[in-house]
């Protein structure tokens, strides 16, 4: 079992416990199990205390005990885990034997032309092995009807969703297959965060889940891998959806760079981009690819989507916690950008400390953040490059937005710097631009910057 599919039914697990979905530390937690990490090791991957990796670790096996009926630790979490996926591949396999039996005697006195092969074909698609559940997404209208467009309608052969965490890319991008799903032959939903060579990656995620012919020996190398994928676009209409692609980008520099082990993912990621077919790539990310701006406005058959915060659905979310004040609404959700992730959490803790009273949450100059929320921004600023650093600082010491000719004067940057700097923090969601009769100015959402004053 690799390391996405022990997170896909980990996640299913810990939301049939608790309700909730795995947040980031979670998530990395039981990848570092899945690679032999330490807590210490997982502790210093994510820029946090080892007591709180025990301790998030303690609630996350606590919640998978309570899914499967037994004690989950860490050291018997893997064993446990391809057990329960043995159980219900056992269980799913008796309940498709029972359906294709159903639909061959129907077939058989209806069509005695169609075979048993093709009665087998109703079962389960492909891609539903690794797709998200469907949640309930707020106030994303416009943006659906925008990628409906793009797929649909202009035939657009990639689309790359970017924000930044818990902004709901995922949930838009699952809403998205639900409704288009019919258009398509075949569908591919997968994770980047897998760590694989791109000839892994295509072998075991692309080629092995459509319907291509297994691979000749000896080998093929990556163009010959590439050239059988794009011929399958060709001839057929797949809609291929791959999460994380953020995973690929290097820490610590500007944001959307692939590290060198990933480089390649480009030339794959190109490829398609580039070359005619009659299929659609659809990227989701915390950061747009550094390339993205020249091809968007080069090639019509790539878009972007940069993903902000909810409006009136930020409003729906607290009204469907049932938080009162509702005067005081507007301001605690532009406070916390309109992340559809913040709004929840911090809806679970006005009720458990404010008894849902908005108001009371909303006295404080410092709004209270919940641990999920500060480990996110933590996880968002680490990947930050020194000199985006020191520019989001500055902006964040200003009380009004800034212009870049007055960022550069405050910090003794080159403009280039300064440029390259906003630019790359825009690709992370971390800025906002706003046009004026003077030109340009940026700013920060409250929430960021509290957090930008605090970087040493």
């Amino acid at each position: 079992m690799d390391i996405a599919e022990a997170l896909k039914i980990a996640d299913n697990l810990v939301f049939t416990s608790r309700n909730k979905h795995l947040n980031d530390l979670e998530r990395s937690i039981i990848e570092g199990v899945c690679q032999g990490k330490k807590y210490s090791q997982i502790a210093n991957d994510n820029y946090c205390e080892q007591s709180h990796v025990n301790d998030v670790a303690a609630g996350l096996w606590k919640a998978i005990s309570e899914a499967v009926g037994e004690q989950v630790k860490k050291a018997n979490f893997k064993s446990t885990i391809e057990r329960h996926q043995s159980k219900n591949i056992s269980s799913s396999f008796v309940e498709q034997i029972s359906l294709v039996n159903i639909c061959s005697e129907v077939t058989l006195n209806h069509h005695p032309n169609h075979s048993l092969q093709q009665a087998a074909k109703t079962n389960t698609p492909q891609y539903l092995k690794t797709i998200p559940d469907l949640v309930t997404i707020y106030d994303r209208t416009q943006e659906l009807n925008s990628l409906k467009n793009w797929i649909l309608t202009e035939k657009c052969r990639s689309i790359v969703i970017s924000g930044t965490a818990g902004i709901g890319k995922t949930a838009l991008a699952r809403q998205l297959v639900e409704d288009i799903k019919d258009e398509f032959e075949e569908i591919v939903w997968q994770s980047l965060g897998c760590q694989r060579s791109v000839v892994e990656f295509i072998d075991r995620n692309l080629i092995a889940s459509l319907n291509i012919e297994a691979l000749p020996e000896p080998p093929l190398d990556l163009e010959a891998r590439l050239s059988l994928l794009l011929e399958h676009f060709r001839e057929h209409r797949c809609l291929i959806v791959l999460d994380d692609l953020d995973r690929l980008f290097s820490s610590g520099e500007l944001a959307g760079n692939y590290t060198d082990e990933y480089r390649e993912y480009r030339e794959l990621f190109r490829r398609i981009w580039e070359m005619n077919h009659q299929s659609c790539l659809l990227l989701l990310s915390r950061e747009e690819p550094s390339e993205m701006a020249v091809l968007v406005g080069t090639n019509s058959s790539i878009h972007a989507l940069a993903l902000g915060g909810l409006g009136d659905g930020g409003r729906e979310i607290f009204r469907a916690r049932g938080l009162s004040d509702e005067e005081r609404w507007d301001y605690a959700i532009e406070y916390l950008g309109g992340n559809p992730a913040y709004l929840e959490s911090v809806s679970i803790a006005i009720n458990k400390l404010f008894g849902g009273r908005v108001g009371e949450f909303c006295k404080y100059t410092e709004l209270f953040l919940t641990e999920d929320i500060k480990l996110s921004l933590t996880h968002q600023f680490a990947r930050l490059s020194p000199v985006e650093r020191e520019v989001i600082r500055s902006i964040a010491s200003e009380t009004i937005p800034v212009t870049i000719s007055k960022i550069i004067e405050s910090l003794e940057m080159s403009p280039a710097d300064v440029g390259n700097a906003i630019v790359s923090l825009s690709r992370r969601g971390l800025i906002e631009r706003s046009e004026t009769d003077d030109g340009a100015i940026f700013s920060l959402q409250s929430i960021v910057r509290l957090q930008a004053r605090s970087i040493e």
